[in-house]
C-alpha cells in the first residue's frame, strides 16, 4: 500500500524519525523497507519539511501505520528532526534519511549497543553506497573543523576497517540516540541552515556531555549519497554551516591534527582518529584467534578482550589470513581493529608511525618477523614480549627421546637456535610475559633488566556443572592445527596404541572419544566402534560434561595446555604426564592425575572409572582451582599488572 508504515506498537522501544523535503517516491520506498525489515517495537514519524512537489499533501493524506506532520516551510533538517522527536515516545531516537535503503537485522545491533553501553548516547551503522562501498563509518574531525569519512571508498569485504569504535562523529543519515540526552543537550542546533554539520554539532554536544558516539560494523544500511539534495547544494551548504561550526566549537578544535590525504601522510591520519583516547596498544601474533581451535588462541582472544576500555585503542595485527574473515567480525564486534590484509609489517608500521603506546609481540617467530619494523617506526613504545610457552622447550624434548643420531643432533641444533632466539626477545622486552611462574624464572634469569610476569590461560567454569551421573567413556581433548608430528597428535598415538587397550581389557565397554579441530590423517584413521573422531564442536564444554575422565599421555609440550584448563571447568578429571601437569598447581591431585608410565596411566584412570567418591573429590578440588587461579577474573588481574609494568593505568 502506498505510504506504508509498519503498524504502531503500544510500547516503542524505537522511535524512527523521517523529515522529508520532496522526494516522495524515495520516502515511500524508505518507509517501505523500514516496514519490512524492522522487527524491534518501534514507530514512525515523518516530518514534511515544506516540500514543494506534493510530498506535503501525500504525508498528510496517505501515510499510513506512522505519524506525519506537515510542516508550511522548509525548516531544515535539524529543526524538523526537533519537531519529529517532540512526538516521540521510545526511548531510543532513530534519525533515518528518506534516501537510506534498511535491511534485515539494521536496527537490532544498535538497539544492542546502547542497552548494554550506558557511556555510549549514540549510535550508527555502515553507510553503504550503491556500489557496495563504505561511504562512511563515523568521521574525523580536524583541526579545521572539516571531517573525513573513515573508510570511505573501502570496497565491500574491507571488513578490517571497520570496527566498533567511538567516533568524533557518525552521520544523522541513520543514528539511533537516546531520547533522554537528545533532549539534555537540547537536540540539533538550530542555528544551522538547512542541513549538514548539525549531527557533527549534536556528537560535539553529546560528548561534552560527557558521552559518546559510536559506531556498530553489525548494522549496515545503503545511502545515496546527496540523494536528499543535489551535489552542488550540497558543497554550498557545507561551506556556509562550516563557518557555524567554527564558531560553535573553534576554540576545542585548536589542539587537534590537521587531516591529510591519507594516502599521503596516513600516520597522521590515524593519529586524528585516535584523538579521542589516551592509550593505544598494539598486539602482534599468528593469524586472528580461532578461538575453538587451541595453539594458544584462546588465550590470545582473551587477551585482546581483557585490553579493551573505553578510552583506549586495541589494534590486532595477524602475520597471516588464516580464517581471519571467519573470526574477525567478533573481534572488530567488540572493538578491536582487526588488521588482516597487508603486504608485510612495515608497511602497516609505517603508516601508522609513533602511534602506539604499547606493543605486545606474541611467540617468537612473530617477535622475528615483526621485532625490526617495530623499532624503526614506534621507537616511544613500551616494549612487551609474551611467550606463550618455551618453545626451545619442547625441540629439547623431542631431541632427548630421538634415537636416530643424525636426527637428533639436528634437534639440539634447533633447539639452540630456538633458544637464542626467546633469549633475545625476552631482553628485547621492557615487559616479557609467561604463562607460568617455572618458565617466569628462566626468563628473569636470561632476561634480568626486563620485567617478568605471569599471565596463565583464563576459563570460564559454569554455574552448574555435572557430577559423575550420567557421565561415560573417555575422551581426548585438543586441536591438531600443528599436523603430523604435532605433540597433539602423538600423545593421541600413545593413548590408542599404548594405553587404551589395557584400560579395555579391564572395562570392555569403554569408549573414546578424541575431540579437537583439525584432526590429521593418522588421527582419522583411528576411527573405529571404540574410538570416535568427533572433530572440531562449537562448545566444548558441552561436550567434555558427556565424559568420565580424559587421558592425555603427551610426553612433549610447553607451558599451560588449555585442554586441562578447559577439563578443569567442565568438571571433567584428567590423567596426564607431568609435561602435560605443568603450571596446573594441582598439588596434592598430582598423586590421582599424574602418571609417567602406561601401568600407572591404567592404575589413575581405572580408579576414576570405578570409585565414584574419588572422582567426585577430584572434580571438586579441580573446579577450586580452575575458579581461584585461572578465571577470567584472574586473568584480568594478571593484564592490569602487565599494563601497569608498562606505565597504562587499569580501568576495571
Amino acid at each position: 500500500m502506498s505510504g506504508q508504515a509498519p503498524r504502531q506498537p503500544v510500547a516503542p522501544k524505537v522511535s524512527i524519525v523521517l523529515v522529508s523535503y520532496g522526494g516522495r517516491t524515495m520516502l515511500n520506498r524508505c518507509l517501505r523497507l523500514v516496514a519490512e525489515h524492522t522487527r524491534v517495537p518501534h514507530e514512525v514519524i515523518v516530518v514534511d519539511s515544506g516540500s514543494e512537489d506534493g510530498t506535503d499533501r501525500w504525508v498528510g493524506d496517505h501515510l499510513r501505520g506512522g505519524r506525519g506532520h506537515v510542516l508550511g516551510r522548509n525548516v531544515g533538517f535539524g529543526a524538523g528532526s526537533n519537531f519529529g522527536a517532540l512526538d516521540a515516545r521510545a526511548p531510543y531516537l532513530c534519525f533515518l534519511n528518506a534516501d537510506v535503503e534498511v535491511g534485515p537485522y539494521w536496527l537490532e545491533p544498535l538497539v544492542d549497543t546502547l542497552d548494554r553501553e550506558e557511556r555510549v548516547a549514540a549510535v550508527a551503522p555502515v553507510l553503504r553506497g550503491e556500489d557496495g562501498e563504505v561511504q562512511e563509518f563515523g568521521s574525523v574531525v580536524g583541526a579545521d573543523g572539516w571531517c573525513r569519512a573513515w573508510g570511505d571508498g573501502a570496497p565491500l569485504g574491507a571488513d578490517d576497517t571497520l570496527f566498533a569504535h567511538d567516533v568524533d562523529y557518525a552521520s544523522a543519515a541513520c543514528l539511533l540516540v537516546r531520547r533522554r540526552t537528545f533532549n539534555q543537550v537540547a537536540g540539533f542546533a538550530t542555528e544551522y541552515d538547512t542541513a549538514y554539520f548539525e549531527d557533527v554539532d549534536l556528537a560535539f554536544a553529546l560528548r561534552a556531555a560527557g558521552f559518546a558516539v559510536r559506531v556498530d560494523p553489525r548494522s549496515e544500511v545503503m545511502h545515496q549519497r546527496h540523494g536528499s539534495s543535489g551535489s552542488d547544494t550540497a558543497r554550498e551548504l557545507m561551506e556556509l554551516n562550516h563557518s557555524t561550526f567554527l564558531r560553535r566549537w573553534g576554540a576545542g578544535l585548536a589542539g587537534r591534527p590537521a587531516l591529510p590525504a591519507r594516502d599521503k601522510l596516513p600516520h597522521r591520519f590515524y593519529a586524528a582518529r585516535d584523538v579521542l583516547v589516551d592509550e593505544r596498544i598494539l598486539v602482534v601474533d599468528d593469524r586472528v584467534p580461532n578461538a575453538d581451535r587451541g595453539s594458544g588462541d584462546p588465550r590470545t582472544q582473551r587477551l585482546l578482550e581483557s585490553l579493551i576500555a573505553p578510552n583506549r585503542r586495541v589494534t590486532f595485527l595477524a602475520r597471516d589470513w588464516q580464517r581471519a574473515t571467519e573470526y574477525a567480525p567478533a573481534l572488530l564486534a567488540k572493538g578491536v581493529e582487526v588488521v588482516w590484509r597487508h603486504d608485510n609489517p612495515f608497511q602497516v608500521l609505517r603508516e601508522r608511525a609513533g602511534l602506539y603506546d604499547v606493543v605486545i609481540v606474541m611467540r617468537p617467530h612473530n617477535w622475528q618477523w615483526i621485532a625490526e619494523a617495530v623499532e624503526q617506526n614506534q621507537p616511544q613504545a613500551v616494549l612487551v614480549y609474551d611467550s606463550e610457552s618455551l618453545f626451545h622447550r619442547r625441540c629439547e624434548q623431542f631431541a632427548a627421546e630421538e634415537t636416530n643420531p643424525r636426527r637428533r643432533a639436528e634437534l639440539e641444533r634447533e633447539a639452540v637456535r630456538q633458544r637464542k632466539v626467546e633469549e633475545d626477545a625476552f631482553r628485547w622486552s621492557h615487559v616479557g610475559v609467561c604463562v607460568t611462574e617455572e618458565e617466569a624464572e628462566w626468563a628473569r634469569r636470561i632476561a634480568p633488566d626486563s620485567e617478568i610476569l605471569v599471565a596463565g590461560y583464563p576459563v570460564e567454569v559454569p554455574a552448574l556443572v555435572p557430577g559423575v551421573e550420567g557421565r561415560a567413556g573417555l575422551a581426548f581433548f585438543g586441536g591438531f592445527m600443528g599436523g603430523a608430528g604435532s605433540p597433539n597428535e602423538l600423545a593421541v598415538l600413545e593413548l590408542a596404541d599404548g594405553v587404551l587397550p589395557d584400560l579395555v581389557a579391564a572395562h570392555p565397554d569403554l569408549r573414546l572419544s578424541i575431540v579437537g579441530a583439525d584432526p590429521t590423517k593418522a588421527v582419522r584413521a583411528l576411527a573405529s566402534d571404540r574410538i570416535e573422531i568427533v572433530g572440531r564442536v562449537p562448545n566444548p564444554g558441552w561436550w567434555l560434561a558427556k565424559y568420565r575422565v580424559q587421558v592425555v599421555p603427551m610426553r612433549f609440550g610447553a607451558g599451560v595446555k588449555l585442554k586441562f584448563l578447559d577439563s578443569m571447568a567442565a568438571g571433567l578429571p584428567f590423567v596426564t604426564t607431568p609435561v602435560g601437569a605443568e603450571g596446573l598447581r594441582l598439588g596434592a591431585l598430582a598423586k590421582h592425575l599424574v602418571a609417567q608410565s602406561p601401568v600407572e596411566f591404567v592404575e589413575r584412570v581405572g580408579a576414576l572409572l570405578s570409585d565414584d567418591a574419588l572422582w567426585t573429590d577430584v572434580q571438586q578440588e579441580l573446579l577450586t582451582i580452575a575458579g581461584t587461579w585461572f578465571s577470567h577474573r584472574a586473568f584480568d588481574g594478571e593484564v592490569d599488572e602487565i599494563l601497569a609494568a608498562c606505565g597504562v593505568a587499569p580501568q576495571r
